[in-house]
């Protein structure tokens, strides 16, 4: 299995104990759960931004190789 499905996956849960820690026992100053969250965010885009980089690449090379086709 590729990395970057267990890493979204893992950044997501961490994000929603974040976001319900947050609501209920209030660690942070409101201040600080924002970039938290925001940091999240962007780190999630950037395991799903890799994920379709690796998938194109994989993809375009299998179209390229011309045995493969047939």
């Amino acid at each position: 299995m590729n990395w970057t499905v267990p890493a979204g996956f893992g950044l997501v849960v961490l994000g929603a104990a974040a976001l319900l820690g947050q609501l209920w026992l209030a660690f942070w100053d409101p201040e600080t759960f924002v970039k938290i969250m925001i940091t999240l965010g962007v780190l999630l885009a950037l395991v799903i931004a890799w994920n379709l980089v690796q998938r194109e690449s994989r993809d375009s090379a299998r179209l390229r190789d011309k045995s493969k086709l047939q």
